[in-house]
């Protein structure tokens, strides 16, 4: 079996893998066995697909269009994340929802921070009341009652976790805590036990019970005297030397019991609330990741989504053999938002044909933006070739007038020192010398 096949084989058994966990609604083992498709074979727009509903499932929209896209860029046509994206743009308020979402779950982890439970619990309350599968957002409200040993409503929260998710691995954890500390159990009276056992082993002494010892003679009235001034220092004498010691020394043990015990309740705690403080710290880093995912996701222009859009825009362009199309959106391309590693590899193929081919565009687009009298625009067409192609003399000549036009002086005489410079173009260079001399 050849190296190709053999990967293509690995890919497929870990996706078959997923759809089985899928099905199971083992949805974090399912979305672990889609990762390791995806490394083997990035292509497979099947397992994409799959992935991006398993995020949609856990209320993850963001990361679920992510995949989507994605698949959408890999496979144009016949491509199941087409209909995906149409449900979710048909369904007016999505994504309004969905930010609502984010910032409630946001507020709670600032209320969080700054001890406020009661006011965090209350956002969390609006957040799963609207988005119930919002797995974040349950496992905070589950984390926040464990705290408070509110495990009724803790387990409630974990329970609808667990239904979405059957194996979510920190769902799985809290139910484990609540199982470890939600039982109480009464420590025995061992002492009280021994005195009742005591008691029980001897009968009680009837009005007729007389014990009589056979040498018993009656005693003289002086012996009487000096055999009860004799009981009675013995009878001191046994409380001083033998009772209270021993009272003492069981009271020290009870002491020191009671101590070892709270000393191992105060330790368990202890251990309990860094475990609870590194969860929180956790659930932070993921809200922070989710609030920025999320600002990037919106309709305008600049965001990750419309991103994604251009690339495929440029694509489908270059699919129509019309170039000139594509140069246009490429110039408005903003490659930094887009994360993925496999629209990065396809971005840098179309930078290399655009900087073949596509500067004269670019500088025809820059001069119709003059003429009519946008000089913003112009100067992003110009400014896009001059990245393509650095040694683009007449779009540097062209941005330096523009600079001029604007009184900005250091970038104008920037460019036209370059042109002199560096430029082999005599008439340009002369140009250039005209213009900077303001």
């Amino acid at each position: 079996m050849d190296y190709e096949r053999r990967i293509r084989v690995i890919a497929n058994s870990y996706y078959n893998m997923g759809l089985e966990k899928a099905k199971l609604r083992d949805l974090t083992g399912s979305a672990d066995c889609l990762k390791k498709c995806l490394h083997f074979n990035k292509y497979m727009t099947d397992a994409r697909n799959l992935l991006g509903l398993i995020y949609y499932e856990v209320g993850e929209v963001g990361d679920a269009l992510v995949q989507w896209v994605i698949s959408k860029n890999l496979q144009p046509e016949d491509n199941r994340a087409d209909y995906y994206l149409e449900v979710i743009q048909k369904k007016k308020g999505t994504m309004d929802l969905e930010r609502r979402a984010v910032r409630r779950f946001n507020q709670a982890l600032a209320y969080v921070k700054s001890e406020s439970e009661d006011l965090a619990i209350l956002q969390l309350n609006k957040a799963v009341e609207d988005k119930p599968n919002y797995v974040k957002a349950q496992l905070l409200f589950a984390l926040l009652y464990i705290v408070r040993e509110d495990y009724q409503k803790a387990g409630k929260a974990v329970n609808k976790v667990l239904q979405i998710d059957h194996n979510h691995p920190k769902a799985l954890y809290y139910k484990s805590i609540m199982k470890d500390t939600g039982i109480r159990v009464k420590p025995e009276r061992e002492p009280e036990k021994r005195k009742l056992k005591n008691v029980v082993s001897h009968r009680q002494m009837q009005d007729d019970d007389v014990i009589i010892p056979p040498s018993y003679k009656e005693n003289t009235r002086d012996q009487a005297v000096l055999n009860i001034l004799a009981g009675l220092l013995l009878g001191a004498a046994v409380v001083f030397f033998m009772v209270m010691p021993a009272n003492t020394k069981a009271i020290n043990d009870n002491h020191n019991k009671e101590m070892l015990k709270y000393s191992e309740q105060l330790s368990q705690a202890n251990q309990k609330a860094d475990l609870l403080t590194g969860q929180l710290n956790s659930l932070e880093s993921e809200k922070k990741t989710a609030e920025d995912s999320l600002a990037s996701l919106t309709n305008n222009s600049d965001s990750v989504l419309a991103q994604y859009q251009s690339v495929i825009g440029i694509l489908q362009a270059y699919k129509k053999d019309d170039f000139p199309s594509a140069v246009k959106i490429y110039a408005d391309l903003n490659p930094g938002l887009i994360a993925s590693a496999d629209v990065q590899a396809i971005i840098v193929e179309i930078k290399k044909d655009m900087a073949q081919k596509g500067c004269p565009i670019l500088e025809s687009l820059g001069d119709k933006a003059m003429e009519a009298g946008d000089s913003q625009s112009a100067l992003n067409y110009y400014a896009k070739c001059i990245e393509l192609k650095p040694d683009s003399w007449q779009a540097k000549f062209k941005t330096a007038v523009i600079y001029k036009g604007m009184d900005q002086k250091d970038q104008a005489n920037g460019l036209f020192s370059d042109i002199i410079n560096n430029s082999k173009d005599e008439t340009l260079s002369a140009k250039a010398k005209t213009e900077r001399g303001f």
